[in-house]
């Protein structure tokens, strides 16, 4: 198995800080829902090969996975997996990413704005819930994304368990959770 999907690592850039979505030709500002995905097969269609950046179905049954979708028709824009990190009592992020229509790096545009934050606000959201009062903690995918979460998100870099390993405080959530907004579904 890929060694990236068992460790971890988180490769989605933060564009625009919007509460919602915002759709990138029309700005048409589109609500959100998150949904947690209880079926392990329902995570079979999201592949490397399509890309989702990895094979969803492999990542360790303990990392729990969480889809951003539009209001209106339930369509996923983004899934981040999120573990319970007990030992160190913060919300892992194990894996995010936006829907291959959402990458802009690989496609050079993207369909919606705000997916990424989304992603980092779902995080803080569980680590709020499972009661480690915002923190949160992962492992960037390279340096330039360890920086951008520094600058944009307020993230510290810790670099205790790996070399880009970033970690977001409560106030550093709380700002999250103040811009973006979503309801549970």
């Amino acid at each position: 198995m890929n060694e990236k999907v068992m460790t971890g690592a988180v490769c989605v850039w933060l564009d625009e800080i919007v509460p919602c979505l915002k759709d990138s030709e029309t700005g048409e500002i589109k609500e959100t829902v998150v949904f947690k995905i209880e079926s392990r097969s329902f995570l079979k269609k999201f592949t490397e090969k399509n890309g989702w950046g990895i094979n969803w179905i492999d990542v360790p049954k303990e990392v729990e996975a969480f889809a951003l979708a539009l209001k209106e028709n339930n369509e996923i824009q983004g899934l981040v997996g999120v573990r319970n990190d007990k030992d160190v009592k913060a919300a892992y992020i194990h894996w995010a990413c936006t829907a291959p229509q959402n990458n802009k790096h690989a496609l050079g545009r993207q369909k919606f704005i705000g997916v990424g934050g989304h992603l980092f606000a779902i995080a803080a959201d569980r680590s709020f819930a499972w009661g480690y009062d915002g923190i949160v903690h992962g492992f960037a995918l390279n340096k330039e994304l360890l920086n951008h979460y520094i600058d944009v998100l307020g993230a510290a870099y810790l670099g205790a368990m790996h070399p880009y390993q970033f970690f977001l405080n409560r106030i550093a959530s709380q700002k999250l959770l103040e811009v973006y907004t979503y309801e549970w579904n």
